[in-house]
């Protein structure tokens, strides 16, 4: 008997085992505890077995609804919401409600369906990491592209470098350097030296680079001998640049017709019909027109391949207040300025306007305007914030002002600050090709002797003068409006942009905050103010605008783009890409989100925007709210304090002052 009630014990604890739950629970406890203790007698343990069978019988009339509940739950966590199929098997009702089961369940799965469908779309992490690899694969495949274009030239000159050959080139460069000035006897024979010199390296040598002046007595006189010349600031080459063209298989010409040209002053027009009839005879007559004194290699070359030349429309040199005077006045709005300074570069604001209000004028020299630029100059020398600033000096009159600025600069701040600033004084022609941090225009006629500029030669001059300043121009005057006449718009154009650059922005903006364009912008901006960073709104970059940039010290910036999922849908996608591109390819760093996605994912994307500000070290530095007058100063500025003095004493003696 006691082995058969031992095997039905054990029979029993293995069918226990296969079930789990509170019942089973009880079951296993009753074995284990009551059954069998003698501390219990026969009619407890059969009572407390009576309850439990009870209990079961209970649970067991119940067999088809917990089919049911199994199959429903089995079929929701099929569906995807395992979670919720777990809680409906498990949690019991509490009270009469079922939290679990309420009566709008059906348009709760559905909005998490529709909620899951959009976290599957969004793909915003993958996109961070196509984002992240596309900017690496570039950087390296142009890091490649320059490391073998590097060595498959040295390559090709060591395979090439005979000794011959590079007997012929110390030899050329040895006869270079014997020609000096070219004005000695021998200088004739150091030339014909060089051209047989070059003549043995040519073929070596894959590029030359130097004045076309030096290209004839330089280079051997052969046809096509170069797979390709380049002619760079071809618009201020005469026609002395034309044997370069010779030696060209394929040409390439830059240049500019809005700039300073050759003038031909000094020949005579007689001389100029008689030579071009003596040896232009031949010429097509279109051509022939070209190729004379006054006009450049560009004009002619302009003319004969009119069918295939290409506008360069991106400018990088100055900020876009400086630089909107010529895209207005010259280039009819077709450039496009790229260049957004950098928190160390940006003088603020960029265009000073100074009226000298004791102007007076000597010949084609105003000292009232030329005292001004000195003092300001010696300022700038002396300001640390300022000391690695290159400053230019440009008369729009005339070579003689900026002579006596230069010799008041020798006299009054000396050689070391003149070389530290890189400072230049000149005309427009000097200043061509070149840049200069801060200039100084100086426009040197006073009331009553001031002539309207109406030549072709005058716009090119202008257009030079004001397009060198990288970060702040000043003009300096000694006239207004009222002083020119109607028809001298360089003038008055000039005067009018120092005014107002950008007459459709002169409003006022107190509040950076309404430069924002949408809600979601805003909301962006709010966050990130709040946390300490300073951020601009709408920045203007070239023909582009970014919605937000956020700067930081040492020039560390990041652009936010917040994509309204209304207006940058698919469609939109590609056009945002090749503009972030285009952007990217001057320097910015880009950030981008959707609304649904911030909305949806606020704290994650919240998270993912502090996170890439500090990994491209942009620090919450503070903001200031209020907008200035950012893009000009105006001054009015007496030179000579102590002249006005005398000359209204003299004034009031009936006297003159020279």
């Amino acid at each position: 008997k006691l082995s058969s009630a031992w095997n039905e014990r054990q029979r029993f604890q293995n069918a226990l085992s296969l079930c789990n739950g509170e019942l089973t629970q009880k079951f296993n406890e009753f074995i284990e505890v009551s059954l069998g203790n003698p501390q219990k007698n026969d009619t407890a343990i059969q009572n407390e077995w009576s309850k439990l069978m009870e209990e079961l019988r209970l649970i067991l009339s119940f067999k088809s609804q917990f089919a049911e509940i199994r199959e429903i739950t089995e079929r929701i966590e099929f569906s995807g919401a395992k979670n919720w199929a777990e809680k409906l098997r498990t949690l019991p009702i509490e009270g009469t409600f079922d939290s679990q089961l309420p009566d709008n369940w059906r348009d709760v799965w559905r909005l998490r369906r529709l909620a899951n469908y959009l976290e599957e779309a969004d793909g915003r992490l993958q996109l961070k990491k196509l984002f992240r690899q596309r900017e690496m694969i570039e950087t390296d495949l142009a890091k490649a592209y320059r490391e073998v274009i590097v060595k498959r030239t040295w390559l090709k000159l060591a395979e090439n470098a005979t000794p011959d050959v590079r007997s012929a080139l110390e030899a050329f460069r040895s006869s270079i350097a014997k020609i000096g000035k070219g004005t000695g006897i021998r200088a004739i024979r150091h030339r014909q030296d060089a051209r047989n010199a070059a003549s043995r390296a040519n073929h070596v040598i894959p590029c030359w680079i130097m004045p076309h002046w030096r290209i004839s007595e330089s280079l051997p006189a052969d046809f096509g001998c170069f797979d390709l010349v380049i002619i760079d600031e071809a618009s201020q080459s005469d026609l002395t640049a034309l044997p370069a063209l010779l030696r060209a298989k394929k040409v390439l010409v830059v240049g500019d017709d809005k700039q300073v040209s050759p003038d031909g002053i000094g020949i005579e027009e007689n001389k100029i019909i008689s030579l071009m009839n003596r040896y232009l005879s031949k010429q097509v007559e279109v051509y022939r027109a070209q190729m004379t004194p006054e006009r450049s290699i560009y004009d002619l070359l302009k003319v004969v391949f009119a069918s295939s030349s290409t506008m360069l429309r991106e400018h990088f040199r100055c900020v876009e207040p400086i630089i909107e005077y010529s895209k207005r006045a010259f280039y009819n709005h077709e450039i496009r300025p790229v260049r957004l300074a950098k928190s160390s570069e940006r003088l603020d604001p960029p265009l000073v306007d100074v009226f000298i209000e004791d102007g007076f004028k000597n010949g084609d020299i105003n000292d009232a305007e030329a005292r001004f630029i000195v003092d300001e100059i010696a300022k700038i020398s002396a300001d640390p914030f300022l000391s690695n600033r290159t400053i230019g000096v440009v008369s729009l009159l005339g070579d003689k002002q900026p002579r006596r600025i230069w010799e008041m600069l020798e006299r009054e701040i000396g050689l070391e600050k003149i070389s530290k600033h890189q400072i230049a004084c000149g005309d427009a022609r000097t200043f061509q090709g070149k840049e200069k941090s801060i200039m100084f225009l100086s426009m040197v006629s006073v009331p009553g002797d001031v002539h309207a500029m109406t030549k072709v030669e005058a716009e090119q001059r202008f257009n030079v003068a004001a397009s060198r300043a990288q970060d702040r121009m000043y003009l300096v005057r000694s006239v207004n409006l009222e002083h020119l006449s109607p028809k001298d718009e360089l003038r008055r154009g000039l005067i009018s942009h120092f005014r107002a650059p950008f007459a459709q922005d002169e409003a006022q903006v107190k509040d950076l905050r309404s430069l924002c364009e949408s809600d979601f912008e805003r909301e962006v901006y709010d966050l990130l103010i709040e946390r300490g960073y300073k951020v601009v709104p709408q920045v203007k970059v070239g023909r582009y605008r970014i919605d937000l940039v956020v700067e930081g010290h040492n020039d560390t910036r990041l652009a936010v783009e917040c994509d309204g999922d209304q207006y940058h849908g698919e469609n939109k996608w590609e056009d945002d890409m090749r503009r972030q591109r285009t952007l990217e390819r001057v320097g910015w760093q880009f950030w981008r989100c959707f609304a649904s996605v911030f909305v949806k994912n606020r704290k994650e994307v919240v998270e993912d925007l502090l996170l890439t500000l500090f990994e491209k070290g942009i620090q919450p530095i503070g903001s200031d709210t209020v907008i200035n007058n950012i893009h000009t100063e105006s001054r009015s500025v007496i030179a000579f304090p102590v002249r006005i003095g005398v000359e209204e004493k003299a004034e009031s003696a009936g006297q003159s002052v020279t």
